[in-house]
């Protein structure tokens, strides 16, 4: 018996010693790309209740912010041109020029090292941020804009907005009398670039708009993007919301058609959760 209970712990001794490697392999694997290079960290990123941890100096400073550390508080201050952005070990809660954004996974010490999420941090510098699963790879690109204006997409997109803008200089009735405040839709990493395309008012006095937006996805299964329409006072007098298919680690454009209150002079995302 005793012989059995000595084979038995063996065995479990055995299985455990190779999940451990197992893990620790897999966190080795996990690549972090910035504009096409990859950055080197002394702790290894990590991934925890789905989300990618990278040590906190390495990637604020690849990003080029400034940090100052705050020993007495565990906190970070990072700053990068007018973005001030805040976090604090342990802490679920991000600050963002003093806007508040919750964490799925907050700042936490491995290996005697600060580990940050990095989409959380990347896209607080408004860098886009895409996860391929194949190769454990995390891409930031801080320089998308760009990328769009001079790739064949964006040379379609700029012809098409140069129509727009002859039809709009024909016809100065169809400028759009709505403004779009993106305020909110910085410190939401599921929804970004909201758009109105077309509007017209129907003979209720409503408009009927036609927008686009960006969504992502970590995972599968759909995104749901709410917004309210504020009238020239800052009264909210109405909202909507869409469901869409998430593309899987991707940002996805997507497009689609509502009528809103024809006093509507603002739009806003409305964070979720709220």
């Amino acid at each position: 018996m005793n012989g059995f209970k000595k084979i038995l712990s063996a065995a479990l001794m055995t299985v455990m010693i190779f999940s451990s490697l197992t893990v620790v392999h897999c966190e080795d694997e996990i690549k972090i790309l910035l504009d096409g290079a990859q950055l080197e960290f002394d702790v290894p990123p990590q991934i925890i209740d789905g989300r990618t941890l990278v040590p906190m100096r390495a990637i604020f400073e690849a990003l080029g912010a400034q940090i100052t550390w705050d020993g007495g508080t565990q906190t970070v201050t990072a700053e990068k041109g007018s973005t001030v952005v805040e976090m604090a070990i342990g802490s679920a809660v991000m600050s963002v020029n003093s806007e508040e954004i919750t964490l799925d996974v907050p700042p936490q010490i491995i290996d005697d090292r600060t580990l940050v999420p990095a989409r959380a941090v990347a896209e607080s510098f408004d860098a886009d941020v895409e996860w391929d699963g194949e190769t454990q790879t995390v891409i930031i690109s801080t320089n998308v804009a760009e990328a769009e204006a001079t790739g064949e997409d964006g040379d379609a997109e700029a012809e098409d907005n140069s129509g727009d803008a002859e039809e709009a200089a024909e016809d100065s009735d169809n400028e759009i009398p709505i403004e779009y405040d993106d305020t909110i839709e910085r410190t939401a990493h599921y929804m970004r670039d909201f758009q109105i395309l077309d509007w017209e008012k129907n003979s209720d006095g409503d408009y009927v708009i036609t927008y686009k937006l960006r969504t992502f996805l970590e995972g599968s299964g759909d995104v749901v993007v709410q917004f309210r329409c504020l009238d020239a006072n800052g009264a909210q007098v109405d909202e909507w919301s869409g469901v869409y298919r998430g593309t899987d680690y991707t940002w996805s454009w997507q497009e689609d058609t509502v009528t809103i209150s024809g006093k509507t002079a603002k739009i806003e995302l409305i964070k979720n959760g709220e």
